[in-house]
């Protein structure tokens, strides 16, 4: 957990570079934001075991994370100049950042971190995808029935956006710092170096081959998903996922800081019971994929497509 708070706070930290652009500030923010979240998930599925020392020390970790949070982005904030300006409603949600967490104990458990664009006074489109990451991220939106690849983003270095998008084999070759992935069904992705974290949600039927440092995964279906991640990924709502290692098959370097593979140490935050989740699975040696079929999503074209779903196991049926 401690690691945990420690990466949240390096991040946090991130905020106050130089160079940065306001939007790349924004996606850092939203994803402090979730980072802060997530552990708070986390913490709340200890409880039951935390002694009431324990849940002292997780409440004020969780509470100094919202006030440096705040803290950071009250530094980084450009000057104004004085002037009577009725109070709005952004510096009102920004205020609500230091709001105190209650403790895991309460009867609040299935309380969440507010909603990152409501914090951050952020436009959303269809998908829930802030309109500023739209606009300096590569993005694919609405993609049906093609192969894409991609081997040089003009944005990557701003992150990678997929939204939208049914029976499309994608295929990322460039590194980026964070992926987001919102509605894709019966698809193929291959994406990565992530020196990041990849958020995937609401994802059906699918098979990813991600290389990343953090992978979240919510309200996810039926998917199979060859991985290499540096720490431990979660699901929440999902169900039917099952997990493989990277293959070797696919070139792919390393994304930057990685130095161990996490790939099968799931956590689930939706099963707190003991023994293994229902909700997830070791996609089984023979069920794998072989170097031929690894070649064959390589070397596709467009014509192939619906040929190369059924070959690697992006079917409308179970995967």
């Amino acid at each position: 957990m401690f690691c945990n708070e420690l990466r949240i706070r390096e991040d946090i930290d991130g905020l106050k570079k130089t160079g940065q652009t306001a939007t790349a500030r924004d996606v850092t923010t939203t994803q402090c934001l979730a980072e802060i979240n997530d552990l708070k998930n986390e913490i709340g599925s200890k409880a039951h075991q935390a002694t009431a020392h324990d849940q002292r020390t997780f409440n004020e970790v969780l509470k100094g994370l919202n006030q440096q949070l705040q803290e950071v982005r009250s530094q980084i904030a450009p000057k104004r100049k004085f002037a009577f300006k009725p109070k709005t409603a952004a510096a009102s949600n920004l205020a609500s950042l230091g709001t105190p967490i209650a403790s895991p104990r309460d009867n609040s458990s299935d309380q969440q971190l507010p909603d990152p664009s409501k914090q951050l006074g952020l436009k959303t489109n269809d998908s829930g995808i802030h309109q500023s990451r739209l606009q300096e991220s590569s993005v694919l939106d609405d993609v049906h029935h093609a192969l894409r690849t991609e081997n040089n983003v003009e944005h990557a270095d701003q992150g990678i956006i997929i939204s939208n998008s049914s029976y499309c084999v994608i295929r990322y070759a460039v590194p980026s710092p964070k992926l987001t992935v919102n509605t894709l069904q019966t698809s193929i992705l291959v994406s990565g170096p992530i020196n990041g974290a990849a958020f995937v949600t609401g994802v059906t039927a699918s098979v990813l081959i991600l290389s990343c440092r953090q992978l979240r995964m919510h309200r996810c279906q039926n998917c199979i998903v060859y991985l290499r991640c540096s720490s431990r990924p979660v699901i929440e709502d999902c169900s039917s996922i099952q997990f493989a290692p990277f293959p070797d098959e696919v070139d792919m370097t390393l994304p930057e800081g990685t130095n161990s593979d996490h790939w099968d140490q799931v956590h689930d935050f939706n099963w707190l019971k003991a023994g293994h989740s229902p909700n997830w699975s070791i996609l089984e040696p023979a069920k794998r994929k072989v170097p031929d079929q690894w070649k064959r999503l390589k070397t596709a074209t467009e014509d192939e497509v619906d040929e190369v779903l059924q070959a690697l196991g992006a079917t409308g049926s179970e995967v």
